[in-house]
């Protein structure tokens, strides 16, 4: 625990569930981390009063990492009908400070305080400076994207709604993936495919049948053929996907992909390819092998990068 340290309470906003803790600065008090399914809770005040009540503390700060775009203090879920206020969290937390970020944005803020074990590589690249610019690829319920840039010393991760740009096949059969999905619903969106609904899309592709994301990961892991097909359209889909946003922005200091769908596809990249993917860019293909690519297994980082959005709105107080 750090000495005088403000004491922060986080929340971590995707589309199926929150997280909330308690940190010191950025120091996670492990046993207070807490996972709420969205589903059983009226909204997100509900969830911020339910923890308090089952904590002595008072934090000094509420920082909120939400899945979906801000503005003015305020935000809606992407892929959940919840409208979030600072003033709100504030009034649920016995009058904490409130502040309210972009999830991806949690997660760019994270990266100076990631163990190195929390890392899995998938991609070496070349070593750069410190303050080269990372990306923050998210990939769960929804999709997301977020450079970080290191300026003065200081961490800066603008906002982005990246996963709902147009997607662009690149194979046959993703194409045959996207004309399916464009007659039931309209314009496809990256978020479309490489999501959570996106793999129960791609295997009510493959089979006519609805299945759930998490089973279908399941059968891919026993070697099904009809998950694994699914599994590599969405694996190949990511592929050139972070290829066009390496191009976009530089991330000469590494792509970071976090989330729960991107950890689950992670044991099959090389399978179906991830990296030619990544690198099918004509003649910049040489040019995509500098840029190093992790999957980030942390799955309290957005916590610790909200908690130090939050210390650093303090300090400026």
């Amino acid at each position: 625990m750090t000495t005088n340290a403000p004491l922060i309470l986080a929340a971590d906003i995707g589309g199926t569930n929150t997280r909330v803790a308690l940190l010191d600065a950025t120091s996670l008090r492990a046993q207070t981390v807490t996972r709420y399914q969205n589903a059983k809770s009226s909204g997100l005040e509900d969830i911020l009063r339910h923890y308090m009540d089952a904590q002595s503390a008072k934090p000094d700060a509420v920082s909120l990492a939400l899945a979906g775009p801000i503005e003015n203090g305020s935000g809606r879920l992407t892929n959940l009908d919840w409208a979030i206020d600072t003033a709100s969290a504030s009034a649920a937390t016995d009058g904490a400070m409130g502040v309210l970020l972009n999830d991806l944005q949690a997660q760019g803020r994270a990266l100076p305080f990631l163990a190195p074990q929390s890392l899995k590589g998938v991609q070496t690249g070349d070593p750069s400076s410190n303050d080269a610019t990372c990306l923050m690829i998210g990939i769960g319920t929804g999709l997301n994207v977020a450079p970080v840039h290191r300026v003065g010393g200081q961490t800066y991760v603008p906002a982005a709604e990246a996963g709902h740009i147009s997607f662009s096949a690149r194979d046959a059969a993703l194409g045959a993936f996207e004309k399916d999905l464009e007659g039931r619903l309209g314009h496809v969106d990256a978020e479309d495919i490489m999501s959570g609904r996106g793999l129960e899309r791609a295997y009510r592709h493959v089979t006519g049948h609805d299945l759930a994301a998490s089973d279908v990961m399941a059968l891919c892991g026993q070697s099904d053929k009809d998950a694994d097909t699914a599994v590599g359209l969405l694996v190949r889909a990511l592929g050139h996907f972070c290829g066009d946003m390496a191009l976009a922005h530089l991330p000469l200091g590494g792509i970071y992909l976090v989330g729960g769908v991107a950890r689950a596809l992670l044991p099959f990249m090389d399978k179906h390819g991830f990296l030619s993917c990544f690198a099918d860019k004509g003649r910049f293909s040489g040019f995509m092998g500098q840029f190093p690519i992790s999957v980030v297994e942390d799955d309290y980082a957005a916590l610790v990068g909200a908690a130090s959005y939050a210390q650093e709105r303090l300090g400026a107080r």
